[in-house]
């Protein structure tokens, strides 16, 4: 298990999702290496935690972007010391708050040759004391070419990383992170290293700035899109699913796991360190549960003689852990939402919470709840998190019933949506139902809810 938030601590949900997994090995994110001048330094304060797990623990070093830029350009000798120097410092300061690792993992995004890489590991290894292990990550495109045999024999084990780090295009290129076809024929090439490795298993979210032309102009990392929605206003433009053969996915058999969001800034908002105008629009790949799924089914159905095992990489974001050990030991993965409603001052209230363990979709009116109103009148609505309301017209029962539906584009796992209905009772008692239906992001079905009573209330 792979836990990418540097220096975090474990929440108890998480810890209960991590027992169910029941990991040999967890890699967790100590701190990233930075450069300045001709120095090596941590980007932050180390402050390693530890985790009450039967597992083997294991440190990960990253890379800022200028580590990433500026360290091929030191002497490699003076390299290789001063990161044998931090990495020797960060295990020192663990141990002295109780934490001890069995070994070490580089997780740098190297932009020069695997023959350099090679002789800096050389080195490193050479600064660290036994018996800690050292492995790093390799990203699949070392493979295209000759593999690296001779870089990974410097290496205890390596973790071989399947999503792209090439930035597509425009958004016609744009495919999903990892080509579950191909990850056969990847095992398959690394095997011929001889040295054990793990295969990333990785579902990732990531937006792109798009110009009016539907060309990428940056990257800007991995944001949720339900909170760009929620929190920053954007309008959601388009949705459709990836398919693994198609950009737009035609047959459901053909689902890569990933969605393609398309969003439009209304006002002027800062997201991150990029600031959005009105009319600039993102795509985001969204994944979903089903694209984990995919590549650990790949995985295990590889041909080979090599029992191989698998990294399972969680952000605590895009796919959080409870969902990654319902979907790796058994479970249901699937929206379901729970409608509350009270009276406050003369407003009907509504709460609306999706309590599955699993995120709707983010398409189009994803989310419907329609709410039936007896002995009172509507005297206005405030749409609050819902992209839409209908008023029904009044059927032949008569005014004293009202019918609304609210229609949202999506509700993240464990997301409440809210809303505001000025009432006014017109009979001695007024009584209020509500159902539900929410699209699932994996089956391409729509779960519907009991309609039930929500509020009862006399006078």
């Amino acid at each position: 298990m792979w836990i990418e938030r540097a220096a975090e601590t474990v929440t108890a949900d998480e810890e209960r999702a991590l027992r169910l997994i029941g990991p040999r090995k967890i890699f967790l994110k100590l701190g990233d290496l930075d450069v300045e001048g001709d120095r090596l330094r941590w980007a932050s304060d180390l402050q390693p935690r530890a985790v009450s797990l039967p597992s083997e623990l294991i440190f990960v070093i990253g890379g800022t972007k200028r580590f990433v830029e500026r360290s091929p350009q030191l002497p490699e000798m003076s390299l290789a010391e001063q990161m044998g120097a931090l990495l020797r410092e960060a295990v020192e300061r663990a141990k002295k708050v109780g934490v001890s690792c069995s070994g070490l993992h580089l997780d740098l995004p190297v932009s020069e040759s695997a023959q350099w890489y090679e002789r800096v590991l050389a080195r490193v290894r050479a600064h660290l004391p036994r018996p800690l292990t050292l492995s790093v990550t390799i990203p699949i495109a070392w493979g295209r070419g000759r593999v690296p045999s001779d870089l990974l024999r410097k290496l205890d084990f390596f973790v071989l990383r399947l999503v792209s780090e090439e930035r597509p295009k425009d958004l016609a290129s744009l495919r999903a992170s990892v080509d579950v076809r191909e990850i056969g024929s990847w095992i398959r090439r690394f095997e011929q290293g001889g040295v054990p490795f793990y295969v990333e298993g990785r579902a990732q979210g990531q937006c792109f700035l798009l110009d009016p032309e539907g060309r990428i102009v940056s990257a800007l990392g991995a944001i949720r899109p339900f909170d760009l929605l929620r929190r920053f206003g954007l309008r959601l433009v388009e949705s459709y699913p990836l398919g693994v053969t198609e950009a737009r996915m035609r047959i459901p058999t053909d689902f890569s796991g990933e969605y393609v969001v398309i969003l439009e800034a209304r006002t002027t908002s800062r997201v991150g360190d990029r600031v959005l105008r009105s009319g600039d629009r993102l795509a985001c790949r969204l994944p979903t549960a089903r694209a984990l799924r995919r590549q650990l089914e790949a995985i295990e159905a590889a041909p080979g003689m090599w029992k191989r095992g698998y990294a399972l990489w969680s952000s605590g974001e895009d796919l959080p852990l409870t969902q990654i050990a319902l979907l790796v030991r058994g479970g249901v993965l699937e929206p379901k939402l729970a409608v509350r409603g009270e009276v406050q001052a003369s407003s009907l209230v509504l709460r609306v919470e999706n309590v599955g363990q699993q995120e709707s979709a983010l398409l189009p009116r994803a989310v419907e709840v329609r709410l039936r109103i007896e002995g009172a009148v509507v005297h206005r609505i405030a749409p609050g998190d819902f992209a839409e309301v209908v008023r029904e017209p009044a059927s032949d029962q008569g005014a004293a019933v009202v019918r609304l539906t609210f229609y949202a584009d999506g509700v993240g796992m464990g997301d409440v949506l809210r809303t505001a209905v000025k009432i006014a009772p017109r009979d001695a008692s007024v009584r209020i139902f509500a159902s539900s239906r929410v699209r699932d992001p994996d089956d391409f079905v729509t779960l519907s809810g009991p309609d039930v009573e929500i509020l009862s209330r006399s006078r």
